[in-house]
């Protein structure tokens, strides 16, 4: 099992790099848009889950978007349908973790039925500054 662990992790590390590698530069921080919010929305049972929530059936819980930052693959133009990454910063209603920085990407040809992917994510007990991750 540890080695299973152990290669597991180092994919993780190569995506990464490779993510990095293929991201061009970080935009300024700004509010979080109406788009920002449904991003949040499409990915929110998985944020649930990253904050060790139960579900709740037929309800979902509130992220409030406040901040983002986008990151366009590298060799794209500004169209609309280039990949990107997105870093938003959000309230939450929980007391152990107040905000939270979600990273989600969106690629530029959706081939699968979601058509975002959740990345990542970090916990903050106290606002900070939103930073690429």
């Amino acid at each position: 099992m540890g080695a299973l662990l152990s290669k597991a992790k180092t994919f993780d590390a190569d995506l990464h790099q490779r993510e990095e590698h293929a991201l061009g530069p970080p935009s300024k921080t700004m509010d979080a848009s109406e788009y920002a919010h449904e991003l949040v929305y499409l990915v929110s049972k998985t944020i649930e889950s990253h904050l060790n929530l139960l579900p709740v059936p037929g309800k979902r819980r509130t992220f409030d978007a406040k901040q983002m930052i986008i990151r366009v693959l590298k060799n794209k133009g500004e169209g609309e349908n280039d990949g990107k990454m997105y870093y938003i910063k959000c309230k939450t209603d929980v007391a152990e973790w107040p905000w939270i920085f979600v990273k989600v990407y969106e690629p530029p040809l959706v081939t699968d039925v979601a058509r975002v992917e959740f990345r990542a994510m970090k916990k903050m007990k106290e606002d900070y500054k939103l930073v690429t991750f």
